[in-house]
């Protein structure tokens, strides 16, 4: 996805939906008791199906009872300017096997796009996942298909990457 793609300027208002949403993930973090379930760490690599772009993700685990809540980042490296996604994603292991487990999980976030020498444009947009971990191994690796919903594009994201 080019940065050029989408030319729609939210102006201000997009730097205070990204300030209220990192003040509500920073304030979920804290508020999950240790008890609660583990924490951890994510960090991802995939590629973008809209034009074909890279993206590197990262993002910590909480541990929510059956729910895994992964409030993430996620950079596409595109032709021109800059493009990014925030996110507070959950997921439901729906196929527990012992060494690895398939997945469910949906989310929300903002998605940022900066194209060089034009007005930013930030997004709300809905997350749909799938994907499968493997977790007989210390890095535990996995592999997801992302589908971000956003007005006019839908791209699909496939990444791999490790929990640790």
């Amino acid at each position: 996805m080019t940065a050029s793609s989408h030319s729609k300027s939210a102006g201000p208002r997009a730097s205070y939906i990204v300030g209220a949403w990192l003040a509500a993930v920073s304030g979920l973090v804290a508020a999950v008791p240790a008890s609660a379930g583990p924490i951890g760490f994510q960090g991802s690599g995939g590629w973008n199906s809209e034009n074909e772009d890279f993206c590197l993700g990262a993002g910590a685990r909480v541990g929510a009872g059956p729910v895994t809540l992964i409030p993430n980042a996620e950079w596409f490296f595109v032709d021109s300017g800059s493009t990014y996604a925030l996110s507070l994603d959950g997921t439901l292991n729906v196929l527990p096997l012992g060494v690895a487990a398939g997945y469910l999980g949906a989310g929300t976030g903002m998605f940022t796009v900066k194209p060089d020498g034009g007005e930013s444009n930030t997004e709300a947009v809905l997350n749909l996942i799938a994907g499968v971990g493997l977790n007989a191994v210390p890095l535990r690796p996995f592999a997801q298909i992302k589908w971000i919903v956003i007005d006019g594009d839908d791209p699909f994201v496939f990444s791999v990457g490790a929990r640790f």
